[in-house]
Formats: C-alpha cells, sequence, structure tokens
C-alpha cells in the first residue's frame, strides 16, 4: 500500500492534513500515549484477551474519548495486534442516520457486514440460516417480502447481473432494508418500531447467525473470537447517546460476541455513567499539551510535533519553529483540531504567496477556528459562564450553592460542550477538564472570566 511522500512545499501539505484512521503500519502513525498520560490501549489489549468465545465468556466493551482525539486510528491498530486471536469486523455506522441511531440498525449493519464478510473470505456460512435471518428481518420491516425478493431477481435478470455466491439474494435484500433505514426517517421509525417490538427474538436471531460464524472459523482451524468494533457512535447526540447506550445498553451486552463500542465522552459525566451500565470501560483522554496548573506539557507537545515530523519536514513548512509549536497549543491536544489549523495556515500562507506558514498565517488559522467556536456558543451568557469556572476549577464547574435543577442544567451544558469540543477531558493523577485553547482567546471568554474572578475572589 503506497501513503503520500512528507510533505515539503505548502502545496504538498493538504494530502497529510486529511483527517482519517491510519492503519497498521501507516508511516504516519506516533504513539501518544505518553502525551496523552495513560496506557489504556494497551489495557484495553490485555482485557480482551482474557475473554474466550470457547468458555463462553464475551467482552462488552465501551470506549470513549473526543470526538478527533485518534480512536478510530487506535482500534485498527488494536485490530490489528489481536490478529493472532481476533476475527475482527470495523463497522461504522451510516452518516445519515446517525442522529438517531438505535439499536436496531446496529444490529442490521452487523449482520449485513457479518454475512459480506464470510462471503468474501469464503467462508462458508449456512445459506439456510443466512437466508432466515435476512427473511426475519425482511418480514418485520417490509410489506410482501416475497414480492421484493421478485423485484430483485427482475432487475438482476434485466441489468444481467451475475448471481454468484450462497448468500447472493440475501445480501441484495439486506442492502434493500439498509436502503430504506437510510432513505426516508418515516420508514425508519417504522422499521425500528416493529423491530424493537421483538427486542428478545431479534438478539436470538443474530446470535445465531454470530455462532454460526464461529462455529464455521473453528472449523476452519482458527480461533472462535469474532470481534466487532462499532466505530463512531461517538458521533451521537447526547439524547440518542443516552437512550443507546442507557436505555438499551443491557441488549448491547446480550449478543454472542466480542464488541468494542465507542461512546461519546459526555457519557462519563454524572448522574449517568457508563461504568454502571459497562463494567468494561475504558476512557482515551486527549493528548495534554498543557497540565493542569496552565503550563506547557513537555510529553503532550513532543508527541503532537512527532506527529508533524511524520507528515512532514518541519523545517522547510514552518517559518520558526516556535510556530509549529504555537499551533500545537493552539489544537489543546486533539489530533483532528491540529489538523485543521495546519490546513488554514497552509491556505492563508499561499493565499499571501508565502513559502512557509509564519506566525502571521498561524494566526490567521487561529482566528477562523476561534470564530467557528464562538458561532457554536450562541446565546453566549448561557456557555461563557460555565466555561469560566471550567477553565479555574479544571472541574466540571459547578456551584457548590446550586440547587438540583441548576445541577442538572449545568450538566446538560457541558454535556454539549465536551460534545462540541469546546471543552476538553484530560487525564493525570486524576481526571480534570480545561476549556479549548481558542475558546479562550474569545472576548466573550475573557469577559466571563474576569467576572467570575471578581465574583468570588481567587479559587484553588
Amino acid at each position: 500500500m503506497s501513503y503520500p511522500k512528507k510533505a515539503t512545499r505548502l502545496e504538498e501539505l493538504a494530502l497529510q492534513l486529511i483527517v482519517e484512521p491510519l492503519r497498521s503500519g501507516d508511516p504516519r502513525y506516533v504513539d501518544l500515549s505518553a502525551g496523552r498520560g495513560n496506557k489504556v490501549l494497551r489495557r484495553m489489549e490485555l482485557h480482551l484477551r482474557d475473554f474466550s468465545a470457547e468458555q463462553n465468556h464475551f467482552a462488552h466493551v465501551a470506549f470513549t474519548g473526543h470526538r478527533g482525539a485518534g480512536k478510530s486510528t487506535e482500534l485498527l491498530r488494536l485490530e490489528h495486534a489481536l490478529a493472532d486471536r481476533f476475527f475482527a469486523l470495523h463497522l461504522f455506522t451510516d452518516e445519515t442516520i446517525l442522529r438517531d441511531c438505535e439499536y436496531t440498525e446496529l444490529l442490521l449493519w452487523l449482520v449485513d457486514a457479518l454475512v459480506r464478510q464470510f462471503a468474501e473470505q469464503k467462508l462458508p456460512l449456512d445459506a439456510k440460516l443466512v437466508e432466515r435471518v435476512t427473511d426475519w428481518f425482511a418480514e418485520k420491516t417490509l410489506h410482501k417480502v416475497d414480492q421484493v425478493k421478485k423485484e430483485i431477481e427482475l432487475t438482476a435478470e434485466v441489468e444481467g447481473e451475475a448471481r454468484a455466491g450462497f448468500y447472493w439474494l440475501s445480501l441484495k435484500l439486506l442492502a434493500r432494508l439498509k436502503s430504506l433505514v437510510i432513505g426516508s426517517a418515516e420508514r425508519r421509525t417504522e422499521a425500528r418500531r416493529e423491530l424493537q417490538r421483538y427486542a428478545s427474538e431479534l438478539i436470538a436471531q443474530v446470535n445465531l447467525l454470530l455462532d454460526n460464524a464461529a462455529d464455521v472459523l473453528q472449523s476452519k482451524g482458527r480461533s472462535p473470537d469474532i470481534l466487532i468494533v462499532q466505530d463512531n457512535l461517538d458521533r451521537l447526540p447526547p439524547e440518542a447517546a443516552h437512550k443507546l447506550f442507557f436505555t438499551n445498553g443491557d441488549l448491547l451486552k446480550e449478543l454472542r460476541v466480542h464488541v468494542v463500542y465507542t461512546a461519546p465522552v459526555a457519557l462519563l459525566l454524572a448522574p449517568w455513567n457508563i461504568g454502571k451500565v459497562f463494567a468494561s470501560h475504558f476512557n482515551m483522554p486527549v493528548v495534554k499539551v498543557r497540565g493542569r496548573n496552565g503550563r506547557p506539557h513537555a510529553e503532550g507537545i513532543e508527541a503532537l510535533h512527532a506527529l508533524l515530523a511524520a507528515r512532514m519536514e518541519v523545517g522547510e513548512i514552518f517559518a520558526d519553529s516556535k510556530v509549529a509549536r504555537e499551533l500545537v497549543l493552539a489544537s489543546g491536544g486533539s489530533v483532528r483540531d491540529l489538523m485543521r489549523l495546519l490546513n488554514q495556515a497552509q491556505l492563508a500562507a499561499r493565499v499571501d504567496e508565502k513559502a512557509r506558514i509564519d506566525a502571521t498565517s498561524a494566526g490567521e488559522a487561529m482566528k477562523l477556528l476561534r470564530i467557528e467556536f464562538e458561532q457554536l456558543l450562541i446565546p453566549g451568557q448561557a456557555y461563557y459562564p460555565l466555561l469560566a469556572r471550567v477553565h479555574r476549577g479544571k472541574h466540571e464547574g459547578f456551584s457548590e450553592a446550586a440547587d438540583s435543577d441548576q445541577v442538572r442544567f449545568a450538566r446538560e451544558l457541558l454535556a454539549e460542550l465536551l460534545f462540541n469540543g469546546s471543552v476538553f477531558e484530560y487525564n493525570g493523577e486524576t481526571n480534570w477538564f480545561d476549556v479549548h485553547p481558542l475558546v479562550q482567546q474569545s472576548a466573550r471568554f475573557k469577559d466571563a472570566l474576569k467576572q467570575d474572578r471578581q465574583s468570588d475572589g481567587p479559587r484553588a
């Protein structure tokens, strides 16, 4: 597999700044665990190895962390590290249903991916079982299933499509079901309602297929352990995430397969605490570029500088090494935000016909992203007072004198701020929070910080 060569000119930089998961072996990968302050990924690998399908002991793991922190890249590397024991399926929920995704959609996507992957690898699942499970989904969500099957076959004949493989019709039917779910919110709600009426039977049908898949692997002399990585669920808005992981979390744990579910970092907060539902829970914080005391954190800065050096010749791209450091600090430790800052900075430099990113170009990038955050934080009077308290105390920002309604409102606000990246969760001797450095540059934030200091004096 080919990878983009290191950028030596600004015109080459954009390819290196595409935010995408990096597979094992990608030379752009840099281990950021020292900068994060923990070894959560190694712990999760060892934890998964403690489970065994042969012992009827399945891992159901919740993996939390900020969007853009690098979870997908680390999960791909985890799958590679576990390849000696686990058959991995890495699933991404379709972007069109992320706003309100529920367990019914996850299970439909899982069945489709499992059948397709085993077909591609010529691992013979029981064709009659595949058909039975697929038909069960179709009967609960489609009207006139036999007619739909005939339409699929007729379309294939007209288009001259070859009917290859044992599961040809089942895969076509699954694709039709997925398109129904994606294409219409009304039909999605209707299909979801029908499937949820038969929740126990739904889980049982999926488990039949999972058990068959494990048996097939074992018959080929391979480990029966299958690992499902359900990625990008950290993008679920708070209400949808709460429904999926808390209201229906026990259903997710009934699958007879090892699963890692990514989840929004806000689910760490009281009164939710995802650890109450998922005993197996791991959290990946963003890289610390400053310590809790506000001073630059050398390990985090060095880790992100190494990330830059893996993608570009730093001396050729930046007019001064201090500029690279300022962008690293401005990112707050978010890999995604660092890439976005760099992209805006290289564009600003090229617009001004400069050969390298200088302080002015970096400043323009920081301004543009600051404005993006300011547009998220409207109305300001609802957000900035809480942001000021979070920054000063490095905690959730609740007042000790607040009543229950005020605390509930503040929790909802903080969950929203964690979701949109205005607040980051960090790791050290204790977990702590801080406001994104670009938000700290906002005049509204500075005013709120000044008022908070005046209201109660210095805070420990």
